[in-house]
């Protein structure tokens, strides 16, 4: 992540001096959380700054201007001094590149896989120096916890920092921060004598200033800054906790989208059952208009029925029971049954005498209207009353 400042309401938990302090950077002026305020009460985001004790300062010179081949280069000089984590590789090292001429002072941070358990997850993670605005070209001494902490800037910017135990003496402590200054001058990290600034009750830059340095007036209230912030490094825990975070986000998407999918597919089969049910409704009125329809028609299709066989295209019914009558005497011939049925044509009737049942039927067998018919005729039957009863039949031929 590159470093950008302070949002709307950012919190910078440090340890200082003997306490956790939570600071709120918003509007541009900190302003210092009560102890029953919790570290994100409001915050839009809580910054962690890792006391300097537990973060090693690298400084390494790097030859060319290229800021491409920096990393390697870098990674290399680490190796070789024992300084590469070995868990994070470079994911545990956060370097700042300080171009100076045709070379590059790299500014290594080396932090650890872990922090202790009683700091909490923060949002991001910036060792404590980075998160100061010191003084240019000094080195600026504050207190966390049971150490001392003397931060080397180069300009503005933070080139080393270095922990002591803080009940050394003033006269060692005055030793020790010569040593560092003849060190960082020597392999010139730092390009001159640094002045010193001391923002540790009871111990005055004057009484600790190595020989050649300007020791600083009356030091300001120590505030945090997220000027020279870079939060490109976090915790393996912090790192879980964000990818958690990162999987139950990703299964609300892709909850939200099934969700979001079923509720698609129930409007679409709500819609299409709406359609079917549309539809099937305007069939089931038009079947009862059709029903309607046909009851008009039934009737019709009654009288049709019975009429039907008279007016068959293929037998001529009318026709066939017109040549019938026309063979009939005026008297003496009585007609019971007239038929038609499977291709055959069918006269039953009475004759007053049997030669008048015999003298119809020859009629009828030589008819012009019954030619091709191959007419037969039963006995005729005689009764008590001397009638008789015929039965005339054929075969209707094709039209």
């Amino acid at each position: 992540m590159t470093r950008r400042g302070p949002v709307s309401s950012d919190v910078v938990v440090r340890l200082y001096e003997e306490a956790w302090q939570r600071w709120r950077l918003s509007g541009g002026s900190p302003q210092l959380l009560a102890a029953e305020e919790g570290p994100a009460d409001g915050a839009t985001r809580v910054i962690h700054a890792v006391p300097a004790r537990r973060v090693i300062a690298t400084p390494l010179w790097i030859e060319g201007a290229d800021a491409a081949l920096a990393p390697e280069t870098v990674k290399l000089e680490l190796e070789v001094r024992g300084l590469l984590p070995r868990a994070q590789g470079m994911g545990g090292a956060v370097v700042r590149l300080l171009p100076q001429e045709n070379r590059q002072l790299a500014v290594v941070a080396t932090f650890p896989p872990e922090l202790p358990e009683e700091n909490s997850i923060a949002d991001a993670y910036d060792v404590s120096p980075f998160l100061l605005d010191l003084p240019a070209d000094a080195v600026t001494l504050w207190r966390e916890g049971d150490d001392l902490v003397a931060a080397f800037t180069r300009g503005e910017a933070v080139v080393y920092w270095e922990t002591i135990d803080r009940s050394v003496p003033a006269e060692e402590l005055q030793t020790w921060l010569g040593v560092l200054d003849l060190r960082l001058r020597g392999e010139a990290i730092i390009d001159r004598a640094p002045k010193v600034m001391s923002w540790v009750e009871g111990l005055p830059a004057a009484r600790i200033a190595p020989a050649g340095c300007e020791a600083m007036g009356a030091a300001p209230e120590s505030r945090p800054s997220l000027k020279h912030a870079r939060f490109e490094w976090k915790p393996v825990s912090a790192q879980q906790a964000d990818l958690q975070r990162l999987r139950r986000e990703q299964i609300k998407r892709v909850v939200l989208i099934v969700a979001a999918v079923y509720v698609v597919i129930a409007a679409g089969f709500t819609l299409y059952f709406g359609a079917l049910r549309w539809k099937i409704s305007r069939l089931a009125n038009e079947t009862t208009q059709l029903k309607a329809e046909v009851e008009k028609f039934q009737p019709i299709a009654r009288d049709w029925t019975m009429i039907a066989p008279t007016v068959e295209p293929e037998q001529f019914p009318l026709e066939i029971l017109s040549g019938v009558v026309t063979g009939m005497p005026p008297q003496g011939i009585r007609l019971i049954r007239f038929k038609i049925e499977g291709g055959s044509v069918g006269v039953e009737g009475e004759a007053d005498t049997f030669q008048m049942a015999t003298d119809f039927y020859n009629a009828l067998a030589t008819a012009e209207s019954f030619h091709g018919f191959n007419l037969q005729s039963d006995t005729p039957q005689m009764k008590a009353n001397n009638s008789a009863s015929f039965n005339i039949h054929g075969a209707i031929p094709p039209p």
